[in-house]
Parts: C-alpha cells; sequence; structure tokens
C-alpha cells in the first residue's frame, strides 16, 4: 500500500474520531459551558482536516486524473470526490454566522457528510476486491 494511502487512512480515523468526540462533547443546549476537552478536539479535528484536505489534493492531482481519461465512470469514485467537496464547504461555512443561514443547519449536513464518507471511503479503496467477489465463478470443467 502506497504511503499517500496508508497517510489517508490514518487522517481519516483521526478526523472521525475526533470529529465523535466533539458529537458528545457539544453542549446540550446554548446555555450548557462546552466540555473542557471541547477546544482540544476542535484544534485536532481541524488539524487532522487540514492534512486531509492535503492529502486529498494529493490523490486528486494524482489518482484521479490518471483515471479519468481511461472513459470508466466509477459512480462511487465521484461519490466520493463529491462528499469530499461538499465535506470542506461545510466546514468553512461552519465559521460563519448561522443566522446568515438560517434555512439550514450547517453542523448537522457536516455530521452526516462526515459519517457517509466513513462509509463510502471503504466502500471506494475496496472496490476492485468487492465486484471480485461478487463476479460468479465458473466450476473448473474437465477436459475428456
Amino acid at each position: 500500500m502506497k504511503k499517500s494511502r496508508i497517510s489517508l487512512w490514518l487522517i481519516l480515523l483521526a478526523v472521525a474520531i475526533t470529529g465523535i468526540a466533539l458529537f458528545f462533547l457539544a453542549p446540550a443546549t446554548e446555555d450548557d459551558f462546552p466540555h473542557p476537552l471541547n477546544g482540544l478536539f476542535r484544534e485536532l479535528h481541524g488539524v487532522s482536516a487540514m492534512l486531509g484536505v492535503f492529502i486529498f489534493g494529493y490523490l486528486f492531482a494524482d489518482h484521479v486524473q490518471k483515471k479519468l481519461p481511461k472513459k470508466k465512470r466509477h459512480w462511487d469514485g465521484y461519490l466520493h470526490l463529491s462528499i469530499w467537496t461538499l465535506l470542506i464547504v461545510s466546514g468553512l461555512l461552519l465559521y460563519y454566522p448561522q443566522d446568515l443561514l438560517e434555512v439550514f443547519n450547517i453542523a448537522d449536513i457536516h455530521l452526516w457528510l462526515g459519517v457517509a464518507l466513513c462509509l463510502i471511503f471503504p466502500l471506494h479503496f475496496w472496490r476492485k476486491a468487492i465486484i471480485r467477489s461478487l463476479k460468479p465463478t465458473t466450476p473448473n470443467r474437465p477436459t475428456s
């Protein structure tokens, strides 16, 4: 396995763990005080997300641009690319005043996009193995 893939797995794991921790450490209401570790996990989530964006950019330049000219359209690759893009945009929108976007709850959208990425990333990574296992095998025919 390439170093970039291992680093992406580790970064995705770090982003997922810190995101789950932030979900559970968030105050229940606006009047509650945040958990003392909330700031630390927010910083760790931001740093690991920043590294994830760097690795995503590297893989986009290396992996995606090599695959596009082959005319194979893999739906999971496009879905993976779309989720990464939407996660980046929704993560940036978390820092803007929420009254500008009253129609959407950006925090919930960002959360569910992160859950979707955690589900689609392994599917995309092991796509070839999954397709191989789903193909029917032909039994060996004895030659007479």
